[in-house]
C-alpha cells in the first residue's frame, strides 16, 4: 500500500506512552480541515503544533479506521505572529517577544528555516549576543530533532522497534550511530546485526572497515554457539569455519573484541562474553552454598519417614531414603534418575519433612517450563513457578527483577527437571539467592540437553563436587510399566522390547499419517500427543499437524479461519506458544485452543485460552503460534501425556539418536505407540549423540572448590 504525506494539526492526544513515544491523537488536515485518528511514534506530542505525517490509512479490527505514522515531523511556525510566539516560549529562556519580534523583522517569515540552515545570519540581529544566539540555534535543532532522526533511521530501513530501542537507550542516537553504527548490537537487546547492516549500508560504510569485520565476526560466534549449544569455540575451529576469509583477519577481529570485552579470549577458547562470565557465577555461588549445615540426626529423620510411610500408605526403598537423608545432611545436593524411579516420592517426602523440622521456612519449588511447573505442582501438591517467573523476567530487554541486590526470599530451593535449564537461566537463577538457601537439583542426564548453551546437570555431575543420588530402580505401575521398561532399556542399551502399554507399528514412510488418524479418530485432543523429530518431509510435523486438523478441526461454516501463508488457523485449533509472554503468564511450549477469530480486511484478533487465561494475538501471529496436533521432541521436554505417539522415520534418519528417542517415549504415561520402521528405531538408540558440547563449567567448578580449600 502506498504511503501519504499529510499536513495536519494535532487537535488533542487521546493517548500516549512516554516509554516508547507511542501516541494515539485527532489530527486536523491544514488544507482540508478533514478530521482524522493517527496512531504512531510521536516524540512529546504538542496541541496544536502542525506535524507533517508519512504513513498511510489502515483499518482496525476493532477501532475502525486510522491512519498509521511512520514518521511525524514538526513543521516550524511561518506566520508572523505564530514565530514570535514560538520564539518567545519557554522552549527558547532570556528570548522575550521584543527580541522575537526584531528576528521577524530583520529576516521575514522565513526566519525559522534561515536561522536553521545558516545560523550565522543571526549576526545580523542587534543586541544579541553569543549566549542568545546559541539558546536561539539549540532550540530549533531541538524542536524537530526526533523528527529527522526518525526520517532518517527510517530510511535507512530500521523499523519502529528498533528505532525505539535506539531512543530508549541512547540521549543522541545519530552521534552514537556516526561513531559506531555497530554498538547497538553489541549493548541493546532485540538490536540484531541485520538491523546494524542496515544503518551501515545506508551510511554506505565499506565493506573492509574494521567495525563491519568485528561485527560479522561477533556474528558468527554467536550462531555458532547457538547452533552446537557450546559455551565457547576454539580459535583454530573457527579460523577453519572461515577458511574463505585471511586468517590474520581473524585473528585481529578477535583480539578487537576481546580488547573491548565484548568477547573473552581465553587460551585459544573464544566465548561470548556473558557465557563466560555466567560459567564463572555457577561455579563460584554453587561453591560457595557448598557449606557445613546443622544435621538433624538419623534417627529423628528415619521416624519421621516411617510416620510418612504409615499416613501414605507407601515403602520407600533404601535409595530413595538415602536420597531424603543426603538432603538434610548437605546444603546442595543432586537426584538423577529416569521416568519410573521415585523422584516425584522423594521431593513429597522432603517438603513433609521440611514443614515438620522447619516449620517458618520459604520452600520454592521451580521448574524451566510452565508445563514442567504445573506438573511438578500437581504431583508435589505445593506450589511451583517457571525459574523465569519466579526470576520475574522482562522479556524486553532480558533482564531479571530478582537478582543479588533483590533476591528471592527463600531457604529451600528446588528446581526440577533441571537437564533443561541452561547456563544463562543457572546463572540468574543463583544470583538471585540468599546466602544461606539450600539447593536441591533433580533432573535425567539421559535427557536432551537444554535448548541454550552449555550442559550445566551433566557438568555439575562430572565434577564429583556434590553428593548426588542415581536413581535406576524402576517401580513398575499396573498401567503403562512398559514405557518405563522401555526407557531403561534404551538407557542402559539393552534389546528392545514393547509390552505393557508399548505398541510398536511397523509403516513405511507414505503409511505413517494413515496410521495416526486411524489411532487417534477416537481420542480427545486432550488424551494424547504425536511426538516426531523434523518438521518437513512426507510424514514431518508440518503434514502431520495439516492432516490432524483436518480429521479433528475441519473447516465449517460456523468457523472462523485466519490464513497466514501456507498456514491456516482456525477456531477450535490446537496451537502451541512459542515465545515467553510473562506478561500474560504464558510461556514457550505452553499449549492451548483458540476460542475465537476475529478479522477485518488486513487486521486480525486470534484469542486462545492456555488454560488458566486468554491470550489475544494481533501481530506477528506465526512469530508466536503454531499447530500442536503434533509437536517437535525437543519442545515436549519437561511435559508428560496420558498417550504419545511417536513417529521414526528414516526421512528424519540423521536427527535420531538414544538422547533423543529417551526422551520422546519418556513422555508417555499410561500408552505409548512407535510408528515407523523397528530396525531404524533399534539402531538409532543406540546411535550415541554425535555432538559433544563444549563447555567449561566442570573445570570452573573444580578450580573454584581447589582454590576454597
Amino acid at each position: 500500500m502506498p504511503t501519504e504525506v499529510l499536513e495536519a494539526k494535532l487537535q488533542y492526544v487521546i493517548f500516549e506512552n512516554p516509554t516508547n513515544h507511542y501516541v494515539v491523537a485527532q489530527f486536523s488536515e491544514t488544507k482540508t480541515y478533514h478530521v482524522f485518528i493517527a496512531t504512531g511514534m510521536i516524540d512529546g506530542p504538542l496541541e496544536d503544533q502542525i506535524y507533517e505525517l508519512n504513513g498511510q490509512y489502515v483499518t482496525h479490527p476493532r477501532y475502525g479506521k486510522q491512519f498509521q505514522i511512520f514518521s511525524a515531523q514538526k513543521k516550524l511556525p511561518n506566520t508572523s505572529e505564530a514565530i514570535v510566539r514560538f520564539l518567545s516560549s519557554d522552549a527558547f529562556p532570556t528570548i522575550g517577544k521584543k527580541t522575537a519580534e526584531d528576528i521577524v523583522d530583520a529576516l521575514g517569515e522565513d526566519c525559522l528555516n534561515q536561522i536553521k540552515e545558516d545560523p550565522s545570519c543571526l549576526d545580523s540581529i542587534p543586541k544579541l549576543n553569543h549566549k542568545r544566539k546559541q539558546i536561539i540555534i539549540q532550540g530549533i535543532q531541538d524542536f524537530d530533532g526526533f523528527s529527522q532522526t526518525y526520517a532518517q533511521l527510517m530510511q535507512w530501513g530500521l523499523d519502529q522497534t528498533r528505532i525505539t530501542l535506539l531512543q530508549e537507550h541512547y540521549e543522541d542516537v545519530m552521534d552514537v550511530i556516526e561513531k559506531n553504527c555497530f554498538r547497538p548490537y553489541y549493548e541493546i537487546h532485540g538490536f540484531g546485526y541485520k538491523s546494524a547492516c542496515k544503518l551501515a549500508n545506508g551510511m554506505e560504510i565499506p565493506a573492509k572497515d574494521q567495525r563491519r569485520q568485528d561485527a560479522y565476526m561477533h556474528e558468527t560466534i554467536g550462531q555458532i554457539i547457538l547452533k552446537t549449544g557450546n559455551t565457547y569455540i576454539t580459535l583454530p575451529w573457527l579460523v577453519a569455519y572461515l577458511s574463505q576469509i585471511d586468517q590474520q583477519n581473524i585473528i585481529d577481529s578477535v583480539n578487537r573484541l576481546a580488547q573491548k570485552e565484548i568477547i573473552r579470549l581465553v587460551n585459544d577458547r573464544i566465548y561470548p562474553y556473558h557465557l563466560y562470565e555466567e560459567e564463572q557465577w555457577i561455579s563460584s555461588i554453587l561453591v560457595s552454598h557448598s557449606i557445613p549445615i546443622d544435621e538433624i540426626e538419623v534417627d529423628t529423620i528415619n521416624d519421621k519417614i516411617k510416620a510418612i510411610e504409615f499416613e501414605n500408605a507407601i515403602t520407600y526403598e533404601s535409595m530413595q531414603k538415602q536420597a531424603i537423608f543426603t538432603f538434610f545432611q548437605n546444603s546442595v545436593m543432586l537426584i538423577n534418575g529416569g521416568p519410573g524411579t521415585g523422584k516425584t516420592t522423594i521431593v513429597k517426602g522432603i517438603l513433609e519433612l521440611c514443614q515438620d523440622f522447619y516449620p517458618d521456612a520459604n520452600i520454592q519449588l521451580c521448574a524451566p517450563t510452565g508445563r514442567a511447573a504445573k506438573r511438578l505442582a500437581r504431583l508435589s501438591c505445593y506450589s511451583a513457578k517457571t525459574i523465569h517467573s519466579l526470576l520475574k523476567w522482562n522479556m524486553e530487554d532480558n533482564t531479571f527483577g530478582m537478582n543479588e541486590d533483590d533476591p528471592i526470599d527463600a531457604d529451600f530451593l528446588i528446581v526440577d527437571e533441571f537437564s533443561m535449564v541452561d547456563t544463562h537461566i543457572f546463572a540468574a537463577l543463583l544470583k538471585a539467592l540468599e546466602p544461606h538457601c539450600r539447593i536441591l537439583l533433580i533432573g535425567d542426564e539421559n535427557q536432551l540437553e537444554s535448548v541454550g548453551p552449555g550442559k550445566v546437570f551433566k557438568d555439575i555431575i562430572d565434577s564429583h563436587l556434590f553428593p548426588i543420588i542415581h536413581l535406576e530402580k524402576i517401580f513398575r505401575q499396573a498401567n503403562g510399566s512398559g514405557i518405563v521398561t522401555l526407557a531403561n532399556q534404551i538407557r542402559t542399551e539393552q534389546n528392545c522390547t514393547y509390552e505393557d502399554g508399548v505398541t510398536f507399528i511397523e509403516q513405511p514412510t507414505e503409511n505413517i499419517i494413515p496410521t495416526l488418524l486411524s489411532i487417534t479418530q477416537n481420542y480427545a485432543l486432550d488424551a494424547f500427543e504425536i511426538l516426531a523429530p523434523m518438521y518437513h518431509g512426507g510424514a514431518g510435523i508440518d503434514q502431520i499437524n495439516i492432516a490432524m486438523q483436518n480429521l479433528k478441526n475441519p473447516p465449517a461454516v460456523n468457523k472462523a479461519e485466519l490464513h497466514v501463508g501456507a498456514t491456516t488457523f482456525r477456531e477450535n485449533d490446537k496451537v502451541m506458544l512459542l515465545k515467553n509472554l510473562p506478561d500474560d503468564n504464558v510461556y514457550n511450549g505452553d499449549i492451548g485452543t483458540i476460542l475465537a477469530i476475529e478479522t477485518k480486511k488486513k487486521e486480525y484478533c486470534v484469542s486462545v485460552d492456555f488454560g488458566e487465561n486468554v491470550v489475544d494475538f494481533d501481530s506477528d501471529i506465526l512469530y508466536y503460534l503454531k499447530h500442536a496436533y503434533c509437536i517437535s521432541i525437543h519442545k515436549s521436554q519437561g511435559s508428560e501425556y496420558p498417550m504419545v505417539i511417536c513417529v521414526v522415520d528414516k526421512i528424519s534418519a540423521r536427527m535420531l539418536n538414544q538422547r533423543l528417542l529417551y526422551t520422546a517415549i519418556s513422555r508417555a504415561k499410561k500408552e505409548l505407540f512407535i510408528i515407523g520402521q523397528q530396525s531404524l528405531f533399534e539402531s538409532s538408540v543406540k546411535t550415541k549423540q554425535r555432538h559433544i558440547r563444549q563447555t567449561s563449567l566442570k573445570q570452573a567448578l573444580q578450580h573454584r572448590k581447589a582454590e576454597s580449600e
